[in-house]
């Protein structure tokens, strides 16, 4: 049983510690006011990174430093170069660095030649903001970008348009091959996750499956590297035509 420190116990964080607390053996689970020592580090194989998403960056780059095998929640970094960074000191130090990754787990995904992808989840604290949406990117954009890689990894972009993004977030694609449009509206009651019509939610409780496949099974890492990266590479395309 891999012994591991959790960094992060909110919402989320308590939400991977109650799937995953009978396959791995957690030693420690540090929360905000804790602080990341190496004590902490010392007796673990792995650490999981669950805190906010602008922390991941500094907590990944000092549990690598001590040569720890990290397995860290979407995104690994902010940005394209700090994510590459993390992945060359994670070669460097010869350990493992494993980012999320639910689109492996979602199955029959009726791809078109042009997709249409739709989520809407009410959100009260973004009705009266005025601000580019630039953030829907991680926190939705991120999982679809993920499940189109294997379609489009090898394909030319051929043109990116914003139609929208102060009050949700609304782009198109155009890869060689295919084209998929993006909708992200967090002012409608009506909860929905489309493609083409079709719902991707799941009744099948993956978060423990993924864990369990992603720390345990090393054929995975390389393609889950590559698929981190291309999304990183994705959201700043869009982000850099949104700001």
């Amino acid at each position: 049983m891999k012994k591991v420190c959790l960094i992060g116990y909110g919402k989320w964080g308590q939400k991977i510690y109650k799937k995953t607390n009978k396959i791995f053996d957690y030693k420690y689970v540090l929360r905000k006011k804790n602080s990341l020592k190496k004590k902490y580090l010392d007796n673990v194989d792995w650490v999981i990174v669950a805190s906010p998403n602008k922390t991941h960056f500094k907590i990944v780059k000092k549990c690598l430093l001590n040569k720890k095998n990290v397995f860290c929640e979407k995104p690994l970094a902010l940005n394209l170069k700090d994510t590459k960074i993390l992945y060359q000191l994670a070669m460097k130090n010869k350990v493992d660095l494993v980012v999320s990754d639910f689109s492996d787990y979602k199955k029959n995904i009726p791809f078109l030649k042009k997709n249409f992808f739709k989520r809407t989840k009410f959100s009260p604290l973004d009705r009266n903001k005025k601000y580019k949406r630039d953030d829907l990117l991680f926190r939705f954009a991120y999982h679809d970008f993920g499940l189109i890689y294997n379609l489009v990894k090898n394909q030319k972009i051929i043109s990116i348009k914003i139609h929208e993004c102060v009050k949700n977030l609304f782009f198109s694609i155009t890869f060689k091959n295919n084209s998929f449009t993006f909708l992200y509206d967090t002012n409608v009651k009506k909860k929905l996750y489309l493609i083409n019509n079709k719902s991707l939610y799941q009744k099948e409780d993956i978060i423990k499956k993924m864990y369990k496949d992603l720390i345990t099974n090393k054929k995975k890492f390389k393609s889950n590297k590559l698929k981190s990266l291309f999304i990183i590479k994705m959201i700043e395309k869009i982000k850099n035509k949104i700001l």
